[in-house]
């Protein structure tokens, strides 16, 4: 087996919460996530030598930085190839990057037959990027820590999410320091009642219980707008994912969300998802 291909899935905060800043200087983080459909294309080929220039992003590629965390606590001597076909919009809130590393990551250990467990893939992860381990992981999920900590929920497969990239992004920094400086002001999700909702099917009055501090601290119009046109679509419930851009809303069935995508079109990019039970997909090895 040389070439391994794989799906990696997209991410969404169902809710964001920051709950206090680690002597590191790192946020901590309590967030309830799912996998959803919207997904790269990652082929990772084995090769003799890990070089930068073998993947899509060279040495700034988050998938680069894990393969080097791969090699370096394995003490194997090796390489790949990587090609991705995006789907995933950058600076979207949505993992692109983490998802494509997380790919790579179990190719690697399937390609070189390492048997990883996941505590030792998340551990190899986080240090490319936080949202690598619950990509890692997928499904259905509270994540907390700086993201190193997945404790997967049962799989909240009901439903389907419309989701809009507007034409800009939001700095990951930017939205952080404004949270900094907002601190209690930003308002937080109540994550165990959002969860007991999810998992019983309650879905009135469920956009009070989620929240994503990053999206009311940065404050931006142009995120309220999109989410209230969600709303007015009929959207149960709409978030900004991450530290955004991009917005979500959550439709009781595809032919709803199909149904609204045409009134979110002025608003960027858009496109159905269904909820994935699994964050990374293998589609082929040979």
């Amino acid at each position: 087996m040389k070439t391994i291909t794989l799906l990696a899935h997209a991410k969404l905060n169902l809710s964001l919460d920051i709950s206090g800043l680690r002597e590191d200087g790192y946020h901590q983080m309590d967030m309830v996530m799912q996998s959803v459909s919207l997904s790269d294309r990652v082929s990772v080929q084995r090769e003799e030598r890990l070089t930068p220039e073998s993947f899509p992003f060279g040495e700034k590629d988050i998938a680069f930085k894990a393969a080097r965390a791969f090699f370096r606590e394995t003490g194997l001597r090796g390489g790949a190839e990587v090609t991705v076909e995006k789907k995933i919009p950058d600076q979207a809130g949505m993992a692109g990057g983490s998802a494509d590393a997380a790919a790579v990551l179990i190719a690697l250990d399937r390609l070189y037959k390492t048997g990883l467990n996941r505590e030792e893939l998340i551990r190899i992860g986080v240090t490319a990027g936080a949202d690598v381990p619950f990509c890692l992981v997928g499904g259905t999920a509270r994540v907390s820590g700086i993201g190193e900590i997945v404790c997967p929920l049962p799989f909240f497969g009901k439903g389907n999410y419309l989701i809009v990239k507007p034409p800009f992004g939001v700095s990951t920094p930017a939205a952080f320091s404004a949270f900094d400086r907002m601190g209690e002001k930003a308002g937080r999700p109540d994550n165990e009642a959002l969860i007991s909702a999810l998992q019983e099917g309650r879905f009135e009055g469920i956009g009070r219980l989620t929240g994503n501090v990053l999206e009311t601290a940065a404050g931006i119009p142009e995120i309220r707008e999109i989410r209230a046109a969600l709303i007015r679509a009929g959207a149960r419930f709409s978030l900004m994912t991450g530290s955004g851009s991009a917005v979500f809303g959550w439709f009781e069935t595809k032919e709803k969300a199909d149904s609204a995508r045409k009134a979110l079109l002025p608003y960027g990019k858009v496109f159905v998802a269904d909820p994935e039970p699994e964050g990374v997909s293998i589609l082929s090895e040979k």
